[in-house]
């Protein structure tokens, strides 16, 4: 009877461990991918995101600057992306993006314009400012640049350098989380050329925002399982005084098995300059670094 017992004891605590490996895996995943919005939690101490994906957009107005009326089309396809995310302690994150930029635009005077060639860098640092507990929501800051790397003659970017800094609030309520930016965007430029008529620039200063709600995670807690999360946002920019007001509404899924996850998204956009529809997906990859050094 006794060893019956301990029998049953061991494989409970065996199902327990498989079933806190497993949580521990889905909680490194603080990505909100498909969505632009940013969770106010940084990444746990030791672990890095690896992140490999496409966007496409249709009929967007790309890139900033591009006056109204501009364009009769564009498609704008993202491929690669690559991203890469790595905690600094427990309390901050480094995160750093690049992507090749395939564009095929007509403009009002039916010239047209195919380029595919490197897109911008992004470096950003976001750090935690207090953890979530009771009724209080977790808060952090997220700030950065954009590294001026795309061609402006090719209208693959405006050639100049940007910045961003943006308050971070997140709350779980149990069955969802949500999760509130709002921040400035100062985007630089020095002029933009389309067909054969140049535009002087000047900065934009900006306010961005974004507010996403995202689901607990459905399916079952164990070794090997698969889980499954529904997000959902509304993000955008405003205060412009050079066209740059953009706003979305975006949803999307993350597939989770392990340490890798799929994560698909639509989006459509709620004013003209806007994309009227996009589409993304992405491998989003987490380990420990210090391991592979092991």
């Amino acid at each position: 009877m006794l060893g019956r017992a301990l029998g049953r004891n061991r494989g409970e605590i065996v199902l327990m461990i498989a079933f806190s490996l497993a949580l521990r895996c889905q909680a490194f995943a603080y990505t909100l991918l498909p969505l632009v919005t940013e969770d106010a939690r940084t990444l746990p101490s030791g672990t890095a995101e690896a992140v490999l994906g496409t966007t496409y957009s249709k009929d967007g107005r790309f890139p900033p600057f591009t006056p109204a009326g501009a364009l009769r089309s564009q498609t704008l396809i993202q491929i690669p992306q690559m991203g890469f995310r790595i905690a600094a302690g427990d309390w901050a994150e480094i995160q750093a993006s690049f992507e090749l930029i395939s564009l095929d635009e007509t403009d009002a005077n039916g010239q047209t314009n195919r380029k595919y060639g490197p897109g911008d860098a992004r470096l950003f640092t976001k750090v935690r400012l207090l953890r979530e507990r009771d009724i209080w929501p977790a808060l952090g800051v997220r700030f950065g640049t954009k590294l001026p790397n795309a061609k402006r003659d090719d209208r693959l970017g405006t050639d100049d350098t940007d910045f961003e800094i943006d308050g971070l609030i997140s709350k779980d309520f149990g069955p969802f989380a949500a999760h509130v930016n709002l921040g400035l965007l100062l985007l630089g430029n020095s002029g933009s050329t389309l067909g054969n008529k140049f535009t002087a620039g000047g900065q934009d200063d900006l306010v961005d925002y974004a507010v996403g709600i995202v689901s607990r995670p459905f399916g079952a807690p164990q070794a090997g399982g698969m889980t499954l999360r529904l997000l959902g946002e509304v993000a955008g920019q405003d205060a412009t005084h050079f066209d740059n007001e953009r706003s979305s509404a975006r949803g999307g899924i993350q597939l989770a098995r392990g340490p890798g996850m799929l994560c698909l998204g639509l989006s459509a956009g709620l004013i003209t300059a806007s994309e009227n529809f996009g589409a993304t997906i992405s491998f989003v990859y987490t380990f420990e670094p210090a391991k592979l050094l092991q």
